[in-house]
This record gives C-alpha cells, structure tokens and sequence, in this order.
C-alpha cells in the first residue's frame, strides 16, 4: 500500500510554531543582555580601581614632595581625576622611629557613603623635615 503525501508549498508556520520560535528568541536576548549588563559593571569596577590607584599614588608624592608631615591624625581631601570626584582619606600613624611616620591613604569615587566601597587604597611613609 503506497503512503501518499500532500505538499504545500504556499504553507507557513503555524502561530504556535511561530510563538515557539519568539519565546526561544526572547530567552537568548535576555541571558546575552544580562551578561552585556555584567560586563559593563565589571569593566567600570576595573576602571575605576585603576584610576583610583593613580590618585592614591599622586596623593603619596604630593606629600612627599611638599614635606608634609603629621605626627598622627587623618585628614580628608577633595581632588578630581579624569573628569571625576574623589574623595581621599590619610591616616598618619606614627612608627617605631620618631622621624617617620605611616600614611594610609583611602580613595573613594564621589562622595564616601556608608555603603560605598574604597576604590584603591595604598600606604606610604613620610620623614620628618631636617631643620
């Protein structure tokens, strides 16, 4: 017994073939814009460590350069960097030797909130000026 078949070739797909197909679509597009998103995210986090590192590494050789020196304390300053705000943050912790003294110099992007996250963060020391 001979199977006749029927083709059509004016046929299209039919509308759940076609639903099908978008759904697929639909799930692709969201999983490669999230991962666009994350991208993005990271590849701003790394940028703003890298430029944070400079302003952290400019803020020490200021301080060298201009022979500051604190015995101990901190203080907070204001610079701008690539178009941007930062916040810097010295701690001064006195060492073993008198004439030396620890900076611990935090950098924030902005304004430091209670939540944001330090940029860069490096150490240096300091000697006291020979009269």
């Amino acid at each position: 017994m001979k199977r006749w078949t029927v083709c059509h070739p004016d046929r299209g797909f039919t509308l759940l073939e076609v639903l099908v197909a978008l759904s697929i679509a639909a799930i692709g597009l969201a999983a490669v814009s999230r991962s666009l998103y994350q991208n993005i995210e990271v590849a701003d986090r790394l940028d703003q460590k890298m430029i944070g590192g400079w302003v952290v590494a400019n803020h020490l050789a200021e301080l060298q350069i201009s022979r500051a020196y604190l015995s101990g304390g901190a203080t907070d300053t204001e610079v701008q960097m690539a178009a941007r705000d930062w916040q810097i943050e010295a701690e001064y912790t006195p060492t073993g030797d008198n004439r030396i003294v620890r900076v611990d110099v935090t950098v924030y992007e902005g304004r430091k909130s209670p939540d944001s996250l330090p940029a860069a963060s490096g150490f240096g020391f300091l000697s006291q000026p020979l009269n």
